[in-house]
């Protein structure tokens, strides 16, 4: 049976989006907020709500995928990206904010504000650095060793990077990225072999995949994505050709009066008649 992808979010979200697996999540935040010795996660909230509260019917709407909350009270949201609508930086600001302020209740103290973190898995390439896991925080421009809170944190996995590195086994992070990544099968084995929490993940996403439900749901979600990334394409190819077209009636403009109605259209690949119109208007 073909394996199914953990970066389909509904999948991902079944195998790190339920309390019962709650012990896969610790894991994975571990190794992606790098933390280790005494700052390790030991326990978590997984919260069932995703969707963020709405002040009124106009506000924009927002769905997390995965949403947790750490024992001191620190909010943390996951969300897999699998297509690039060239937003994810205001996107996640959106988010991040949403999660940030709902904390506070009337008469409540700006004191009682928690970090919030967001956690973005892309599908494609968003950040201008060579790295695919990247940390975003509020520093002083000039001096960056000067941070002005440390509510905000927002976090970066880009996979297409991610595919053109070398995995280092002995980075927690990377054996993760290698479970959601659609990673040749020995790599996959060495990866669960160090960490004993990705082949029970592992497990978790072979038992999804034995059920026709979940594997329909799983199918709908795939095509639907597919039709989402056509649609994207097409209308990019659209505003291309469009711009392209705009460009070349410039310089038939331009041009009206040098050259002879001929030349001009097989310069600028505009059809006679439309250079016609050109020179009438």
């Amino acid at each position: 049976m073909k394996r199914l992808k953990v970066k389909n979010d509904f999948i991902f979200r079944k195998i790190f989006g339920e309390s019962k697996n709650k012990d896969l999540l610790i894991s994975f935040l571990n190794a992606v907020l790098e933390l280790d010795g005494l700052k390790k996660l030991e326990d978590i909230e997984v919260l069932d709500g995703t969707e963020l509260k709405r002040d009124s019917m106009e506000d924009k709407l927002g769905i997390l995928d995965i949403r947790a909350r750490t024992k001191q009270g620190e909010n943390i949201n996951i969300e897999v990206q699998l297509i690039n609508q060239f937003n994810m930086d205001k996107r996640t600001l959106f988010y991040w904010s949403k999660m940030f302020t709902e904390q506070l209740k009337e008469g409540q103290p700006y004191n009682d504000l928690k970090k919030t973190i967001t956690i973005n898995i892309l599908d494609f390439n968003y950040i201008g650095t060579e790295e695919y896991s990247t940390v975003f925080h509020l520093w002083e421009d000039s001096n960056k060793n000067c941070k002005l809170t440390d509510v905000l944190e927002i976090r970066f996995l880009e996979l297409p990077k991610f595919r053109k590195a070398q995995p280092d086994m002995s980075k927690p992070l990377d054996r993760w990225m290698v479970f959601i990544e659609d990673s040749p099968e020995e790599v996959l084995e060495m990866a669960k072999r160090e960490e004993p929490a990705i082949a029970r993940a592992e497990e978790v996403l072979k038992q999804l995949g034995s059920y026709d439900e979940i594997r329909r749901y799983y199918e709908a979600r795939e095509m639907a994505i597919h039709d989402e990334i056509s649609r994207i394409t097409g209308a990019r190819e659209e505003g291309r050709e469009e711009g392209e077209r705009k460009k070349a009636i410039q310089i038939a403009e331009s041009l009206l009066g040098i050259l002879d109605i001929r030349t001009i259209s097989e310069k600028t690949g505009l059809s006679i008649e439309d250079v016609e119109k050109l020179r009438i208007q």
